[in-house]
């Protein structure tokens, strides 16, 4: 059975997106006039520009969808353009990262940014001409396929509970912290793939095809991303990983709302979700504060501040500089238990400021946009087509010694042991091209290609929880671009991951209903 809509469906689906689209125009009109109010270039065309291509990209990924990855790229792109620039030119919201030696260059900076988002609404539009939705199915079989995928879902759940628990003992992919043990490279691609996403795919997939063959009810998705999104979270020390796991299941159930059997369930999963995720914030970020800003080892000067921002949280790999092969000696070996870092927290007031700070900021000005094509603005005299390639071309293990690293103010550079870095994100990498039409492809061309790995994933397994998964992680990882091979790598991964579970459906498909004949 197809995901088709359903015709007696179809008049309330388009009365609810109707209804969102003109409350969204409705709020768009005054925001914008008051950004035009507080705009401080010297061009209105500029914002208009920018402002209109971010509107009509999220509109696009709503009146013609095509993908979640299509439209949760649109809506990060919003925030961490759209919503940022209002937080900052109209309610005088501070930015958090640094923009080099940007003053004035307003004009340029929103020109970059909407050609950038032009891109992505161009991309939108043709890839509403083969949509991922149409490749899933709703799983059928015998009773022996659905122990099969069981005894899958068990399978999953084992291994990602072993490797999180070995990612927070030793650093595999803990957000700042290099590598913690030896491990050789093609092992280490693996775990850290299974830890970032692999885990989130695997177990979504093996769930929904036990909600197809056994009817579970669907709060069953949200209360297995809320189990592994609170191992990701604390394992990666994450403040953010839950609520992606989250938002995946949760798209998923949106998607198939007409199967839901019971609303009050889903509202449970939803309520214990938002509990968990505010234990798993709360835990994150004492830790976080007190190892990057009370327990880390002096640096050469300049002096860290006192509450060092880290980057935002995508995959991010332990300390570039480090090879997986290489460990390196951590200033505290000693362990420090939860309840004492959260004493030590709280009786250092600058610590608990710089918490509740950094707390403040994660709804917008922690998402990856504006900044980075501030810095490009602010160093046009450098910006070229070869320095874009030299930097789509730039190894990781540049770390916090990498080009744009330098470029934006080379604000982590002293740090030692720990590996900070501010995220230029895609529009900002092709801002460094100099170059407007070069940004609209680029993001053309990203947007396009995330697309139709996720029409992959939904073609190769028929599942609309691979597609969701797919989708969410690569926007999410797309809009925090630090270093493109790091998205290469994961886009690999991720097809090769879809075409596996493919294989294991189909085979294990033709074996039960060939056991079935049998029988």
């Amino acid at each position: 059975m197809t995901e088709m809509i359903p015709t007696d469906s179809e008049a309330r689906s388009k009365g609810f997106l109707d209804l969102a689209l003109f409350v969204g125009g409705v709020l768009a009109l005054p925001t914008g006039a008051a950004l035009l109010v507080a705009y401080p270039g010297a061009s209105p065309l500029a914002l208009l520009c920018f402002y209109a291509s971010g509107c009509i990209a999220v509109a696009l990924s709503l009146v013609y969808p095509s993908s979640f990855f299509v439209f949760f790229l649109s809506s990060f792109l919003f925030v961490g353009f759209i919503a940022k620039a209002v937080a900052n030119l109209v309610f005088d919201v501070k930015l958090i990262e640094p923009i080099s030696g940007f003053t004035s260059e307003w004009d340029q900076a929103l020109l970059f940014a909407a050609s950038g988002l032009f891109g992505v609404c161009l991309a939108s539009f043709v890839a509403g001409f083969y949509p991922s939705f149409r490749n899933t199915l709703r799983a059928s079989g015998p009773p022996r396929l659905a122990h099969s995928a069981l005894g899958a879902l068990a399978l999953v759940t084992i291994v990602s509970v072993a490797l999180y628990w070995g990612n927070y003992s030793f650093h595999i992919i803990r957000i700042g912290f290099p590598l913690g043990i030896p491990m050789d490279g093609r092992i280490y691609a693996v775990a850290a793939f299974v830890i970032s996403w692999g885990a989130l795919l695997g177990g979504l997939t093996a769930m929904l095809w036990l909600i197809d063959l056994r009817g579970w009810p669907y709060a069953a998705l949200i209360y297995m991303a809320t189990f592994l999104g609170a191992l990701a979270s604390l394992s990666m020390g994450s403040r953010i990983q839950l609520l992606l796991y989250v938002l995946a299941a949760c798209s998923v159930v949106m998607l198939r709302h007409r199967q839901v059997q019971s609303w009050i369930a889903v509202t449970i999963a939803m309520g214990l979700a938002a509990l968990v995720f505010a234990g798993s914030l709360a835990v994150v970020s004492f830790e976080r504060t007190f190892d990057f800003s009370l327990n880390a080892p002096p640096v050469a000067t300049p002096p860290v501040q006192h509450t060092p921002q880290t980057a935002s949280d995508p995959m991010q790999l332990p300390a570039p500089a480090a090879p997986p092969s290489a460990t390196i000696t951590p200033p505290a070996p000693k362990a420090t238990s939860l309840a004492d870092k959260v004493e030590t927290v709280t009786r250092d007031r600058f610590a608990l400021e710089g918490l509740f700070r950094q707390l403040r900021n994660l709804a917008i000005m922690r998402w990856v946009g504006m900044e980075g094509v501030m810095t490009a603005a602010a160093n046009s005299n450098q910006l070229s087509t070869d320095l874009f390639f030299k930097v789509l071309a730039e190894d990781p293990a540049e770390g916090s010694h990498a080009i744009y690293q330098k470029m934006s103010g080379d604000r982590y550079g002293n740090v030692e042991y720990y590996t900070f870095l501010t995220l230029p994100g895609p529009v900002g990498i092709a801002s460094l091209s100099g170059s407007l039409p070069v940004v609209a492809a680029f993001m053309f061309a990203l947007t396009l290609v995330g697309h139709s790995i996720e029409w992959v994933a939904s073609r190769a397994t028929q599942n609309l929880a691979t597609a969701a998964v797919a989708g969410v992680s690569l926007a999410y990882l797309t809009v925090q671009m630090g270093f493109p091979w790091t998205l290469l790598i994961y886009a690999i991964e991720l097809v090769l991951s879809v075409l596996f579970l493919g294989a294991i459906w189909w085979l294990t498909k033709r074996l039960t209903a060939r056991g079935v004949r049998a029988g």
